[in-house]
C-alpha cells in the first residue's frame, strides 16, 4: 500500500524519524535518520496518531520503556510467516534478545531461522518491530 501521510519527529539520538501511514491510517514504514524530511506530508487518515502521541511514544521508546505503538501497524506484502516473525519480535520486552532460531520457534517454524533473518532484513517498521 502506498504511503498517503507521513509525520516526521525529531530526536536527539537518531535525528529525524519519519512515520509513513497508508490510507487506512496504519503505519507501514519507519525511516530512521530521515534528515531530509520535516513536518508532515499529506492529509492524515482516520486513526493516525497525533504528532504529540508519536513524540511521546518515541521519547518513551528511546528511554527503554515498553509502550505499545499508539496506532495500528502492518507490513503490506509480507508472507504469513514474516507476519508471525514480526509479531514475535514486537512482543519482546525492551532489552530482551532472542536468536533467529528462537524467533523461528515462536513464529511456528523452528528450523526457519534463515527465513527469520530474511524477514528482519526487510523489516520496514524498525522501532515498532525492533
Amino acid at each position: 500500500m502506498p504511503i498517503v501521510y507521513a509525520e516526521t519527529v525529531p530526536t536527539a539520538s537518531v535525528g529525524r524519524v519519519r512515520f509513513g501511514f497508508d490510507a487506512g491510517g496504519e503505519l507501514v514504514e519507519v525511516k530512521m535518520r530521515a534528515d531530509s524530511c520535516s513536518g508532515s506530508r499529506g492529509k492524515a487518515p482516520k486513526g493516525v496518531p497525533s504528532h504529540t502521541k508519536l513524540e511521546k511514544w518515541l521519547a518513551s521508546y528511546m528511554k527503554g520503556h515498553q509502550v505499545d505503538f499508539p496506532g495500528k501497524w502492518q507490513v503490506p506484502g509480507a508472507s504469513d510467516f514474516a507476519r508471525s516473525v514480526y509479531a514475535a519480535v514486537a512482543a519482546l520486552k525492551p532489552g530482551e534478545t532472542l536468536s533467529y532460531g528462537g524467533v523461528a520457534e515462536r513464529a511456528g517454524s523452528a528450523k526457519a531461522y534463515r527465513a527469520v533473518g530474511t524477514a528482519m532484513g526487510k523489516n520496514p517498521i524498525p522501532l515498532v518491530v525492533p
